[in-house]
């Protein structure tokens, strides 16, 4: 996937054509020239040359309206308005581009003398029928016409005598005309086209395409004057991979071009003969959406087999183009408004542009740009907003070779019009993502769970490659990094350099001319300290094998093979080699005494199998544990479990003998649109031989999928039982890989800045989720439970810090579904827990709004008490409990504690546990009860804090003391409660105990501290005893009587003199308690006998919100009295009290 960076660069379009609005950029087919085409100008590339017409030529020939490169890349040809076409050629000087020697340290690909150009005109062409496009081929061109609708080919290059000179008076001959001058041409009616074209009257071909695959016909595309688009193919070719003689026959006798409709989407048979069996019309199926909604723009993906057809809603349907005879199909829709979540439309899609390697889909639209990969994750956008003024349309797009810059241009008022966008590279499974002069390599993995799980860690290093190499070795193509991080490798389009994090250097090679003896193909790996390439030199393809420790001119061990290597995988020491004739070689990688060697153990062809195999992206593969440790090497192939990703499809094939020969193989597509994938043969636990596919939105795992043992055969279809999907993980990001040891997947989002600036910034962010609760789960909840697994999967991960709220967010999303389908009475949706992108540690135990994803399946009704069985193994399990019922609705928790036990003897629980291992996070255990019981009215406030305060002191847990003072504070505002804690436990000491029995009003001050607790033990000094709202909070002490789940109340009194100021007299208080009367007002006072809460927040009667409140809500509370005495007026009764007491 591709991600922006960096910010944007604008390109000046130079002399004579500056301050002429540009119409057209157009890229040659190898990228390496592009051309700006203006209004009566035309200039290949920025500062190499330029033609601007004259005013006669334009009256004569007409105005520019479109550019196209000839196949070679070394021809131009203009469109006019008036169907003529004007040819040109690049032609070299012996001047160099730039007269200045440049900068002294050249960049990226500026290395080489950059040689002069000049277009010298060829001729004028005429089209009678009017001309809509041009589609250079290597030896001819196509050309859309208008009248008649049609296809006309005409040599290339062009014969003189349908030229018109330049310079000459004489009118062009028309290139569609009848003489003999046009023997050569070919014009084909699309009235020939009836059987594939849709409407009584053949539409016209506005816009051709072609795209070309190793082994398969040409592909056409053609978008057609009524909003539908069209795949076609030469029948000629087709032929060619006939299944039948009859087809064959049939092809050569029909119409020269067979097609097929891509837009709008085909409807499945199998739709087609459902909705006929229910009596419907077939073309209901077709949505007025569809049919009204034209396409504008499309592009071929060649490396996948799809297409992206862009409409003029601003939607890209990506369709599926199987082999001929295949329909094609609609696999996914691209929507950025909804996507990007947008206030306005992006207008109507006018530009698509695929990466080179397939992975990435730029579109221009009418108000912006947006990037997508091949599955359909949004990697970066830019769009106009309402109050923006800018004009940030874009007209054209296209990618630079080595797909790390987008090049777009934008509508005339904005000048300048071309614009250029840095991207950034994942190398896909690996950790490291390439720019264009340096790789950026992920150092999470190294450093501490909280760092790792800390979106703020400096987790990214950035190691610049050298200039010597880049500048004349530009673009990249590979990068390759060790297991361990510490070996880093890049190959551009000559040679290669490696890089040791040890020593913090490259190693180039020491003569130039032997770096360019060779080119890397097929991909580089490393095994420990040995460098492993797939290279083309001297007309032969080889492996070669480097070490780090000697000089790049040694060469280790070389092997030879008969084809192109197209892809190379590492699996222990075995390593996997596919070639492009369809067959996969086995090395064995052997260390000697001196040196390091690779032995052929077999090859095996996947003909019949794999049909195109330039499109295989990997493959990997797993050997029965009893082969690997008895069995003979050359067998591994025979009995290997392998995996392919081709097309876009994860492909399981699993042997099974047929003859001592010959293996069949039973092959099951796992899934589609999946753009990587991991196995993991060294797992934990049940993830070991497990296998992981991101389709661009899910993290899709299935769980011994490449362990031959445990499947059977299936009887009646005498074939393997299909492998089912075990996981399905949303996530909010794109991962890169998957650390295993630490129960994430990590990976990387764009971030954007446009607040401060006229210009956007744009930067990748690293996100996490944890997995560990899902796959719990998957253990717990499937039909036969297995509480071992779980277990065991558990036990690998128990040390971590966050394995708690993991065990929280299993515990959370079980409950709710649990809640879900008892039809209980429900505010709101409660998703399912899927998992949690972790923070830094105290949000990841707090945060709720982290808890996404959705179960389509309701759970058995047993899945509750079986988690709460499993969490009876762990000693987090009281704490997990508490936690999650603060983070949910009251109206769950007793579906939570009918099984869990009552939360009374919880808290028991708690405080017996307190003086034991553990001690002190028991007691801060027992403070979360505290709240839960105080909700359920179920507790004896001053009696079960006092308990609870006394074991605070005796554990040193001050920090918890003043909580749960704070919390006898705002559950009774009079400070009866507090007086009466106070006073039993014994904080004070004896002669300031007397002195507020004698009502003395100055024993304590604002600033003075106490400084005794208990019997002899010292406490800082401390102002009060409240909480103010600059110190920490922490979720496990934080105790307020609040609704569930909300944090701390902050101390509105922050001014008022210290709480115990405040006490009443003696006398009333002994009243008080002798007093019944007293006693019950006193009750209701501190919520009791009444439901109402004396404090800032109170939420128990009316209940102001459904969820705990965000930090925003508290701090709009922080600095007003509280809720009760602004709706009682006790704030106005008390100061009009004071104004008459004074």
């Amino acid at each position: 996937m591709y991600w922006p960076t960096a910010t944007t660069r604008l390109v000046n379009t130079p002399s004579p054509l500056e301050g002429r609005p540009a119409l057209r950029i157009r890229a040659s087919r190898k990228g390496n020239f592009f051309a700006t085409l203006t209004k009566d100008g035309l200039s290949p590339t920025v500062m190499q040359a330029a033609v601007v017409r004259s005013t006669g030529s334009i009256e004569r020939f007409g105005n520019n309206v479109d550019v196209f490169w000839a196949y070679d890349g070394r021809g131009l040809i203009v469109l006019t308005d008036t169907s003529h076409l004007l040819f040109y050629q690049l032609v070299p000087t012996s001047r160099p581009s730039y007269d200045s020697s440049g900068p002294s340290t050249p960049g990226p690909g500026e290395g080489d003398v950059v040689m002069g150009w000049q277009l010298r005109s060829l001729g004028t062409a005429f089209i009678m029928g009017g001309c809509e496009s041009v589609l250079p081929q290597p030896h001819n061109l196509i050309m859309t016409l208008r009248h008649p609708p049609s296809l006309l080919t005409i040599p290339y290059p062009v014969p003189s005598p349908l030229l018109s000179p330049p310079g000459s008076h004489f009118p062009p001959p028309p290139l569609d005309g009848e003489t003999e001058a046009q023997i050569e041409c070919d014009t084909w009616d699309l009235n020939n086209a009836r059987e594939w074209l849709t409407g009584d009257v053949p539409p016209i071909p506005k816009v051709m395409t072609t795209s070309r695959t190793p082994g398969l016909p040409v592909v056409y595309t053609v978008l057609a004057s009524d909003g539908r688009a069209y795949v076609i193919y030469q029948a000629s070719q087709l032929a060619q991979i006939a299944s039948s003689d009859a087809q064959n026959a049939q092809l050569n006798a029909g119409p020269k071009y067979v097609g097929q409709v891509i837009h709008p989407p085909p409807i499945p048979q199998d739709l087609v003969k459902r909705t006929g069996a229910l009596g419907l019309l077939e073309d209901k199926l077709v949505g007025v959406e569809d049919l009204g909604d034209v396409a504008v723009n499309v592009s071929v993906n060649p490396r996948f087999g799809v297409v992206a057809v862009g409409l003029a809603s601003g939607k890209i349907n990506i369709i599926t183009l199987p082999p001929w005879p295949s329909q094609p199909r609609l696999s996914h829709s691209l929507d950025l408004r909804s996507s990007a979540n947008l206030r306005t439309k992006p207008g109507t899609v006018t530009g698509l542009a695929w990466t080179g390697d397939g992975y990435c889909l730029a579109a221009g639209y009418e108000y912006g740009w947006a990037a997508w990969s091949m599955g359909g994750r949004l990697g970066g956008w830019g769009v106009r907003d309402e109050d923006d003024l800018r004009e940030t349309g874009v007209l054209d797009l296209f990618w630079v070779p080595g797909n790390l810059e987008l090049v777009i241009l934008r509508p005339h008022p904005q000048s300048p019009q071309i614009e250029v966008i840095s991207f950034v590279k994942s190398a896909t499974t690996t950790q490291h993502s390439p720019m264009d002069d340096r790789v950026l390599v992920y150092r999470g993995a190294d450093q501490p769970d909280m760092s790792v799980i800390n979106p703020e860690s400096d987790v990214w290093q950035s190691i610049k490659i050298p200039s010597a190499y880049i500048a004349t070795n530009w673009p990249l193509r590979y990068a390759s990094i060790s297991s361990d991080g510490k070996l880093i490798a890049v190959a551009g389009r000559k040679g290669l350099t490696h890089y040791s994090a040890a020593s913090g250097r490259w190693k180039l090679f020491p003569d130039e001319r032997q770096e360019r003896e060779f080119t890397v193909r097929g991909g580089l790996l490393w095994f420990h300290h040995v460098l492993i390439a797939a290279v083309d030199a001297d007309k032969t393809h080889q492996i070669r094998l480097y070490s780090r420790d000697l000089d790049l001119t040694e060469i280790l061990h070389s092997q030879t093979l008969p084809f192109p290597v197209l892809v190379m995988t590492l699996l222990d020491n075995s390593l996997l080699v596919y070639t492009a004739d369809n067959t996969l070689y086995h090395f064995l990688i052997l260390p000697t005494q001196s040196t390091i060697k690779l032995h052929l153990c077999g090859s095996i062809s996947f003909r019949g199998i794999v049909q195109i195999p330039s499109r295989v992206r990997a493959l990997s593969w797993l050997i029965p544990l009893a082969q690997k440790n008895l069995g003979d090497p050359a067998d591994d192939l025979i009995v290997a479990t392998i995996i392919f990703l081709v097309d876009g499809k994860l492909v399981l094939l699993r042997p099974r003998r047929a003859r001592p020969d010959e293996v069949r193989y039973d092959m099951q597509i796992l899934a589609d649109r999946i753009e990587a994938y991991w196995t993991h043969l060294h797992g934990v636990g049940t993830l070991e031989n497990s296998l992981w596919g991101y389709d661009g939105a899910n993290m899709r795992i299935w769980l011994d999928a490449l362990t031959i043992e445990a499947t059977r055969v299936d009887s009646t279809s005498d074939s393997y039982e299909n492998v089912e999907e075990s996981v399905k993980l949303r996530l909010d990001f794109y991962p890169l890989s998957i650390l295993m040891d630490k129960g994430i997947i990590i990976g990387v989002d764009y971030e954007t800045s446009t607040r401060t600036l006229p210009f956007p910034v744009y930067k990748i962010s690293t996100g996490t989720h944890l997995f560990l609760p899902q796959f719990l789960r998957y253990h717990l909840s499937s039909p036969t439970p297995s509480l071992v697994n779980a277990l065991t999967l558990a036990l690998h991960y128990q040390s971590l810090v966050y394995f708690a709220h993991s065990l929280e967010i299993l515990l959370h999303s079980v409950l709710e579904d649990e809640v879900a389908s008892k039809s209980l009475p429900r505010t709101e949706s409660y998703p399912q827990v899927e998992a949690a992108s972790l923070n830094d540690g105290t949000e990841q135990a707090n945060s709720t709004d982290k808890l996404d994803g959705r179960s389509h399946t309701k759970p058995p009704p047993n899945v509750l008490a079986t988690v709460i069985t499993f969490l009876d193994h762990f000693p987090e399990s009281l704490d997990v409990i508490v936690g999650c019922a603060r983070k949910t609705e009251i109206d769950r928790w007793k579906v939570l504690f009918d099984i869990v036990g009552k939360p009374r003897d919880l808290f028991e629980r708690c405080l017996g546990e307190g003086n034991g291992v553990g001690g002190k996070r028991n007691l801060r255990t027992a403070a979360s009860y505290l709240l839960v019981l105080h909700n359920l009215e179920e507790l004896d406030d001053v009696e079960d804090t006092i308990r609870l305060l006394r074991q605070a002191i005796k554990a040193n847990e001050f920090h918890l003391c003043k909580e749960l003072l704070r919390f006898l504070h705002s559950i009774d505002e009079n400070g009866t409660a507090l007086r009466a804690a106070v006073e039993q436990v014994g904080i004070l000491q004896s002669d300031l105990a007397g002195s507020v029995t004698g009502h003395d009003p100055e024993y304590m001050t604002a600033d003075d501290n106490l400084e005794h607790i208990g019997q002899g033990m010292i406490a800082p000094h401390t102002p009060s005893i409240t909480l103010s709202p600059s110190e920490p909070k922490e979720e496990t002490s934080a105790l307020v009587a609040t609704s569930t789940g909300s944090p701390p109340s902050p101390d509105v009194h922050s001014s008022t003199p210290p709480l115990t100021t405040d006490l009443p007299p003696t006398p009333s208080d002994a009243s008080a308690t002798s007093n019944p009367d007293i006693s019950d007002k006193r009750e209701k006072e501190t919520g009791r006998g009444h439901r109402k809460v004396d404090s800032q927040f109170d939420l128990v009667v009316d209940r102001l919100y459904q969820t705990p409140p965000s930090p925003r809500t508290v701090d709009r509370f922080e600095d007003h009295p509280s809720i009760d005495s602004l709706v009682r007026g006790d704030g106005q009764e008390a100061k009009e009290e004071d104004a008459a007491s004074g």
